[in-house]
């Protein structure tokens, strides 16, 4: 009995190894950061920009460089590298924005930049509503 508890242990472990394996590299798997999320409440596409009226602050989650090539008319830098030295001097621009919209945007819809930016800012801050553009950020009309 304790041999056959054995055997069948054995399989079960060389079966989860095997599905863990097929899983990480198949070759058509999808990309991790690109399979939806179980939350996409936040999701904001373009069309829907207009929706949330004048007072939205624009947070842009790219590299610094890519911030000063261009950027929304209003938009702050604020990423995952700059956070720590960055939110002190957007301090008072963050609880203006407590109660308003927030959106986060990046390099369009496969950027993961702005849902780890909006995340933080919603766990950290407990900031609501702040929303992740989904879209290229090229495309929202000048407000």
């Amino acid at each position: 009995m304790r041999s056959l508890l054995l055997q069948i242990l054995s399989l079960l472990a060389i079966s989860a190894v095997v599905a863990v394996a097929t899983a990480w590299w198949h070759p058509r798997a999808p990309a991790w950061y690109l399979t939806a999320p179980a939350d996409d409440r936040w999701d904001l596409a373009v069309a829907q920009v207009p929706s949330l009226g004048p007072e939205v602050l624009w947070i842009d989650a790219r590299k610094d460089e890519d911030f000063e090539k261009g950027h929304l008319d209003g938009a702050v830098s604020l990423n995952e590298e700059n956070w720590g030295d960055r939110l002190f001097d957007l301090q008072d621009r963050l609880q203006e924005a407590m109660g308003k919209p927030v959106v986060v945007y990046c390099d369009g819809s496969g950027c993961e930049r702005s849902r780890h930016v909006a995340e933080r800012l919603r766990e950290l801050f407990g900031m609501e509503p702040v929303y992740v553009l989904k879209g290229d950020w090229r495309d929202v009309e000048p407000r």
